[in-house]
Protein backbone atom coordinates (compact mmCIF):
# COMPACT_ATOMS: atom_id res chain seq x y z
CA UNK A 1 0.00 0.00 0.00
CA UNK A 2 3.07 2.42 0.82
CA UNK A 3 4.67 1.90 -2.45
CA UNK A 4 1.48 2.12 -4.48
CA UNK A 5 1.37 5.51 -2.53
CA UNK A 6 4.29 6.58 -3.50
CA UNK A 7 4.15 5.69 -6.61
CA UNK A 8 0.91 7.76 -7.02
CA UNK A 9 2.98 11.07 -5.54
CA UNK A 10 4.24 12.07 -8.41
CA UNK A 11 1.60 11.60 -10.68
CA UNK A 12 -0.55 13.31 -8.52
CA UNK A 13 1.13 16.93 -8.75
CA UNK A 14 1.68 16.85 -12.39
CA UNK A 15 -2.53 16.51 -12.04
CA UNK A 16 -2.30 19.00 -9.52
CA UNK A 17 -0.62 21.37 -11.64
CA UNK A 18 -3.14 20.78 -14.84
CA UNK A 19 -5.98 21.55 -12.45
CA UNK A 20 -4.46 25.12 -11.25
CA UNK A 21 -4.23 25.90 -15.17
CA UNK A 22 -8.00 26.54 -16.14
CA UNK A 23 -8.51 27.70 -12.37
CA UNK A 24 -5.80 30.78 -12.63
CA UNK A 25 -7.04 31.46 -16.43
CA UNK A 26 -10.51 31.84 -14.96
CA UNK A 27 -10.18 33.39 -11.93
CA UNK A 28 -11.37 37.07 -11.25
CA UNK A 29 -13.43 39.37 -13.78
CA UNK A 30 -14.12 37.42 -16.95
CA UNK A 31 -16.93 35.92 -19.11
CA UNK A 32 -14.77 32.48 -20.08
CA UNK A 33 -15.67 29.53 -18.83
CA UNK A 34 -14.25 25.71 -19.03
CA UNK A 35 -15.62 25.18 -22.91
CA UNK A 36 -14.20 28.54 -24.00
CA UNK A 37 -11.14 27.35 -23.06
CA UNK A 38 -11.22 24.36 -24.62
CA UNK A 39 -12.37 26.13 -28.08
CA UNK A 40 -9.15 27.81 -27.81
CA UNK A 41 -7.23 24.88 -27.58
CA UNK A 42 -8.31 23.45 -30.19
CA UNK A 43 -7.77 26.72 -32.17
CA UNK A 44 -11.43 28.18 -32.39
CA UNK A 45 -10.80 31.84 -31.87
CA UNK A 46 -13.58 33.02 -32.62
CA UNK A 47 -15.70 31.49 -30.14
CA UNK A 48 -14.76 34.21 -27.38
CA UNK A 49 -15.13 37.88 -27.44
CA UNK A 50 -12.22 39.92 -28.52
CA UNK A 51 -11.80 41.98 -25.13
CA UNK A 52 -11.78 37.63 -23.33
CA UNK A 53 -9.03 36.56 -25.81
CA UNK A 54 -7.07 39.42 -26.01
CA UNK A 55 -7.02 39.63 -21.73
CA UNK A 56 -6.87 35.64 -22.30
CA UNK A 57 -3.49 35.96 -24.12
CA UNK A 58 -2.07 39.37 -23.60
CA UNK A 59 -2.35 38.65 -20.14
CA UNK A 60 -3.38 35.99 -18.31
CA UNK A 61 -1.79 33.14 -20.29
CA UNK A 62 1.69 34.78 -20.02
CA UNK A 63 1.55 35.40 -16.23
CA UNK A 64 0.97 31.67 -15.93
CA UNK A 65 3.32 30.52 -18.10
CA UNK A 66 5.83 33.01 -15.87
CA UNK A 67 4.58 32.09 -12.88
CA UNK A 68 4.89 28.12 -14.10
CA UNK A 69 8.72 28.75 -15.16
CA UNK A 70 9.93 30.69 -12.36
CA UNK A 71 8.52 28.11 -9.74
CA UNK A 72 10.44 25.36 -11.62
CA UNK A 73 13.32 27.23 -12.31
CA UNK A 74 13.53 28.51 -8.47
CA UNK A 75 12.92 25.10 -6.94
CA UNK A 76 15.48 23.71 -9.08
CA UNK A 77 17.48 25.81 -8.32
CA UNK A 78 17.46 25.79 -4.23
CA UNK A 79 17.73 21.91 -4.60
CA UNK A 80 21.30 21.77 -6.55
CA UNK A 81 22.21 24.35 -4.43
CA UNK A 82 21.58 22.61 -0.72
CA UNK A 83 22.88 19.72 -2.33
CA UNK A 84 26.15 21.14 -3.34
CA UNK A 85 26.71 22.79 -0.47
CA UNK A 86 25.34 20.05 1.71
CA UNK A 87 23.14 22.78 3.38
CA UNK A 88 19.70 22.67 4.01
CA UNK A 89 19.55 26.01 4.80
CA UNK A 90 21.52 27.10 1.35
CA UNK A 91 18.99 29.14 -1.53
CA UNK A 92 19.82 31.58 -4.27
CA UNK A 93 18.22 34.40 -1.81
CA UNK A 94 20.27 33.55 0.76
CA UNK A 95 23.77 33.16 -1.50
CA UNK A 96 22.94 36.49 -2.43
CA UNK A 97 22.28 35.53 -6.01
CA UNK A 98 19.06 37.27 -5.86
CA UNK A 99 20.33 40.40 -4.39
CA UNK A 100 23.20 40.69 -7.20
CA UNK A 101 20.95 40.12 -10.06
CA UNK A 102 18.60 42.60 -9.37
CA UNK A 103 21.27 45.20 -8.83
CA UNK A 104 22.56 44.28 -12.56
CA UNK A 105 18.82 44.96 -13.53
CA UNK A 106 18.40 47.83 -12.13
CA UNK A 107 21.55 49.48 -13.13
CA UNK A 108 20.60 48.53 -16.84
CA UNK A 109 17.61 50.36 -16.19
CA UNK A 110 19.27 53.74 -15.38
CA UNK A 111 21.63 53.12 -18.10
CA UNK A 112 20.98 54.23 -21.63
CA UNK A 113 20.38 50.54 -22.91
CA UNK A 114 17.37 49.28 -23.70
CA UNK A 115 15.38 47.26 -21.08
CA UNK A 116 14.10 44.56 -23.63
CA UNK A 117 14.15 40.34 -22.42
CA UNK A 118 17.67 39.84 -24.11
CA UNK A 119 19.26 42.56 -22.07
CA UNK A 120 17.28 42.05 -18.99
CA UNK A 121 18.49 38.85 -18.64
CA UNK A 122 21.97 39.70 -19.13
CA UNK A 123 22.23 42.42 -16.85
CA UNK A 124 20.39 39.37 -13.94
CA UNK A 125 22.98 36.53 -15.47
CA UNK A 126 26.12 39.60 -14.93
CA UNK A 127 24.76 40.15 -11.21
CA UNK A 128 23.98 36.84 -10.14
CA UNK A 129 27.38 35.89 -11.52
CA UNK A 130 29.47 38.56 -9.63
CA UNK A 131 27.54 37.22 -6.34
CA UNK A 132 28.63 33.90 -6.94
CA UNK A 133 32.34 34.68 -8.11
CA UNK A 134 32.21 37.22 -4.77
CA UNK A 135 30.56 34.76 -2.13
CA UNK A 136 32.49 31.57 -3.45
CA UNK A 137 35.71 33.52 -4.04
CA UNK A 138 35.90 35.07 -0.80
CA UNK A 139 35.02 31.94 1.22
CA UNK A 140 37.55 29.68 -0.59
CA UNK A 141 40.22 32.31 -0.59
CA UNK A 142 39.62 33.11 3.66
CA UNK A 143 38.83 29.98 5.17
CA UNK A 144 40.88 27.43 2.11
CA UNK A 145 37.63 25.88 1.32
CA UNK A 146 33.63 26.25 0.94
CA UNK A 147 32.24 25.13 4.01
CA UNK A 148 28.74 26.13 4.18
CA UNK A 149 28.01 27.82 7.27
CA UNK A 150 30.68 30.18 5.70
CA UNK A 151 28.91 30.45 2.89
CA UNK A 152 25.73 31.50 4.50
CA UNK A 153 27.24 33.77 6.33
CA UNK A 154 29.13 35.88 3.99
CA UNK A 155 26.08 35.44 1.73
CA UNK A 156 24.21 36.96 4.38
CA UNK A 157 26.57 39.77 4.20
CA UNK A 158 26.53 40.09 0.60
CA UNK A 159 22.74 40.22 0.20
CA UNK A 160 22.99 43.07 2.93
CA UNK A 161 25.29 44.82 0.91
CA UNK A 162 23.86 44.71 -3.01
CA UNK A 163 20.68 45.48 -1.08
CA UNK A 164 21.98 48.88 0.08
CA UNK A 165 23.47 49.19 -3.36
CA UNK A 166 19.73 48.78 -5.20
CA UNK A 167 18.06 51.13 -2.78
CA UNK A 168 21.34 54.16 -3.43
CA UNK A 169 20.80 53.65 -6.94
CA UNK A 170 16.70 54.01 -6.36
CA UNK A 171 17.18 57.10 -4.24
CA UNK A 172 19.13 58.77 -6.57
CA UNK A 173 16.79 58.09 -9.75
CA UNK A 174 13.32 58.51 -8.86
CA UNK A 175 11.64 57.14 -11.94
CA UNK A 176 13.35 54.19 -11.73
CA UNK A 177 12.22 53.67 -8.34
CA UNK A 178 8.53 53.87 -9.60
CA UNK A 179 9.18 51.54 -12.61
CA UNK A 180 10.17 48.90 -10.81
CA UNK A 181 8.81 49.03 -7.24
CA UNK A 182 5.90 46.01 -7.19
CA UNK A 183 9.22 44.00 -9.08
CA UNK A 184 11.34 44.46 -6.59
CA UNK A 185 8.77 42.82 -4.21
CA UNK A 186 8.79 39.39 -6.17
CA UNK A 187 5.68 40.25 -8.76
CA UNK A 188 4.48 39.14 -11.96
CA UNK A 189 2.27 41.88 -12.52
CA UNK A 190 5.21 43.34 -15.29
CA UNK A 191 5.40 40.39 -17.17
CA UNK A 192 5.00 40.74 -20.85
CA UNK A 193 4.46 37.88 -23.71
CA UNK A 194 7.27 38.67 -25.35
CA UNK A 195 9.27 37.56 -22.77
CA UNK A 196 8.19 34.21 -22.02
CA UNK A 197 9.55 32.31 -25.46
CA UNK A 198 12.94 33.21 -24.05
CA UNK A 199 11.96 32.62 -20.71
CA UNK A 200 10.68 29.22 -21.13
CA UNK A 201 13.95 28.41 -23.57
CA UNK A 202 16.40 29.37 -20.84
CA UNK A 203 14.25 27.99 -18.05
CA UNK A 204 14.12 24.13 -19.98
CA UNK A 205 18.36 24.48 -21.02
CA UNK A 206 18.58 24.67 -17.17
CA UNK A 207 16.83 22.29 -15.73
CA UNK A 208 18.26 20.01 -18.81
CA UNK A 209 21.70 20.70 -17.58
CA UNK A 210 20.33 20.23 -14.08
CA UNK A 211 19.36 16.62 -14.96
CA UNK A 212 22.57 15.84 -16.83
CA UNK A 213 24.35 17.28 -13.55
CA UNK A 214 22.53 14.53 -11.11
CA UNK A 215 25.16 11.63 -11.70
CA UNK A 216 27.96 13.92 -11.03
CA UNK A 217 26.80 15.73 -8.29
CA UNK A 218 25.73 12.39 -6.46
CA UNK A 219 29.14 11.60 -7.18
CA UNK A 220 30.42 14.30 -5.09
CA UNK A 221 28.51 13.92 -2.12
CA UNK A 222 29.89 10.77 -1.62
CA UNK A 223 33.50 12.97 -0.62
CA UNK A 224 36.14 14.61 -3.22
CA UNK A 225 38.51 11.59 -3.21
CA UNK A 226 35.99 9.46 -3.94
CA UNK A 227 34.68 10.96 -6.50
CA UNK A 228 38.27 11.58 -8.02
CA UNK A 229 38.34 7.78 -7.79
CA UNK A 230 35.40 7.49 -9.74
CA UNK A 231 35.86 9.85 -12.77
CA UNK A 232 34.68 12.85 -11.95
CA UNK A 233 36.25 16.57 -11.29
CA UNK A 234 34.92 18.09 -8.09
CA UNK A 235 36.21 21.38 -9.29
CA UNK A 236 34.76 20.98 -12.79
CA UNK A 237 31.51 19.89 -10.87
CA UNK A 238 31.55 22.74 -8.74
CA UNK A 239 31.91 24.74 -11.90
CA UNK A 240 28.64 23.56 -14.04
CA UNK A 241 26.72 23.05 -11.27
CA UNK A 242 27.17 26.64 -9.75
CA UNK A 243 26.39 27.87 -13.48
CA UNK A 244 23.75 26.36 -13.87
CA UNK A 245 22.53 27.52 -10.44
CA UNK A 246 23.14 31.20 -11.78
CA UNK A 247 21.18 30.32 -14.90
CA UNK A 248 18.09 29.59 -13.49
CA UNK A 249 18.19 32.34 -11.09
CA UNK A 250 19.08 34.70 -13.15
CA UNK A 251 16.18 33.98 -15.33
CA UNK A 252 14.06 33.97 -12.40
CA UNK A 253 14.43 37.32 -11.60
CA UNK A 254 14.83 39.19 -14.48
CA UNK A 255 11.16 38.17 -14.80
CA UNK A 256 9.64 38.03 -11.67
CA UNK A 257 11.92 39.85 -9.33
CA UNK A 258 13.83 38.39 -6.58
CA UNK A 259 11.05 36.10 -5.24
CA UNK A 260 12.30 34.41 -2.28
CA UNK A 261 11.75 31.54 -0.50
CA UNK A 262 11.26 28.80 -2.93
CA UNK A 263 14.85 28.18 -3.09
CA UNK A 264 14.71 27.51 0.09
CA UNK A 265 11.05 25.75 1.21
CA UNK A 266 10.77 23.85 -1.70
CA UNK A 267 13.39 21.32 -2.02
CA UNK A 268 12.55 19.82 1.40
CA UNK A 269 8.48 20.03 0.76
CA UNK A 270 10.10 17.44 -2.20
CA UNK A 271 12.48 15.53 -0.04
CA UNK A 272 9.58 15.12 2.28
CA UNK A 273 7.02 14.39 -0.25
CA UNK A 274 9.01 12.17 -2.95
CA UNK A 275 12.12 10.76 -0.78
CA UNK A 276 16.02 11.97 -0.86
CA UNK A 277 16.87 10.29 -4.51
CA UNK A 278 18.55 13.24 -6.16
CA UNK A 279 16.66 12.72 -9.34
CA UNK A 280 13.26 12.40 -7.23
CA UNK A 281 14.12 15.89 -5.57
CA UNK A 282 14.95 17.29 -8.23
CA UNK A 283 12.04 16.83 -10.29
CA UNK A 284 10.33 16.95 -7.24
CA UNK A 285 11.55 20.90 -6.60
CA UNK A 286 10.69 21.80 -10.71
CA UNK A 287 7.17 20.80 -9.98
CA UNK A 288 6.61 21.70 -6.61
CA UNK A 289 7.57 25.10 -7.05
CA UNK A 290 5.58 25.59 -10.67
CA UNK A 291 2.82 24.65 -8.73
CA UNK A 292 3.05 26.74 -5.18
CA UNK A 293 4.17 29.96 -7.29
CA UNK A 294 1.30 29.56 -9.03
CA UNK A 295 -1.06 29.18 -5.96
CA UNK A 296 0.66 31.88 -4.62
CA UNK A 297 -0.19 34.21 -7.32
CA UNK A 298 -3.69 33.31 -7.50
CA UNK A 299 -3.86 33.76 -3.87
CA UNK A 300 -3.12 37.25 -3.93
CA UNK A 301 -4.99 37.97 -7.06
CA UNK A 302 -8.29 36.88 -5.03
CA UNK A 303 -7.91 39.11 -2.08
CA UNK A 304 -6.54 42.25 -4.00
CA UNK A 305 -7.84 42.03 -7.96
CA UNK A 306 -5.96 45.83 -8.03
CA UNK A 307 -2.89 43.31 -8.03
CA UNK A 308 -0.51 45.52 -5.62
CA UNK A 309 -0.13 42.73 -3.48
CA UNK A 310 2.66 40.66 -4.94
CA UNK A 311 3.15 36.49 -4.41
CA UNK A 312 6.85 37.56 -3.19
CA UNK A 313 4.86 38.37 0.38
CA UNK A 314 2.39 35.51 0.70
CA UNK A 315 5.60 33.18 -0.46
CA UNK A 316 7.46 35.49 3.01
CA UNK A 317 4.38 34.41 5.22
CA UNK A 318 5.03 30.53 4.63
CA UNK A 319 9.05 31.03 4.31
CA UNK A 320 10.05 32.71 7.09
CA UNK A 321 8.44 30.55 9.96
CA UNK A 322 10.19 27.56 8.36
CA UNK A 323 13.17 28.94 7.64
CA UNK A 324 13.46 29.57 11.73
CA UNK A 325 12.04 26.10 12.09
CA UNK A 326 15.01 24.79 10.20
CA UNK A 327 17.61 27.33 11.52
CA UNK A 328 16.15 26.10 15.05
CA UNK A 329 16.44 22.20 14.10
CA UNK A 330 20.19 22.69 12.65
CA UNK A 331 21.27 25.18 15.23
CA UNK A 332 19.91 24.25 18.26
CA UNK A 333 18.46 21.07 18.43
CA UNK A 334 21.67 18.94 17.46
Amino acid sequence: MTTLTSEWRFPGLLLAILLVIPITLLSGDTTLELIDLWQLLIGNINSTSPIDYLVLTELRLPRLLAALLVGAALGTAGCLLQRLTANPLASPGLLSLNQGASLGLVCLLISPLPFTPLYSFSAAFAGASIAMILVFGVVRLATGGLAADSLLLFGALLSALFGALTTLVLILDQHALDAIRFWLAGSLSMVEPEQIPLLAGLVFSGLVLAVIQCRPLLLLETGKDTARGLGADPRLVLLSVGATILLLTAVSVAVSGPILFIGLVVPHLSRLWLGNQIHRQLAGSALLGALLLTLADLLVYHFDTDDRLPPGVALAVIGVPWFLWLVRKRYINQ
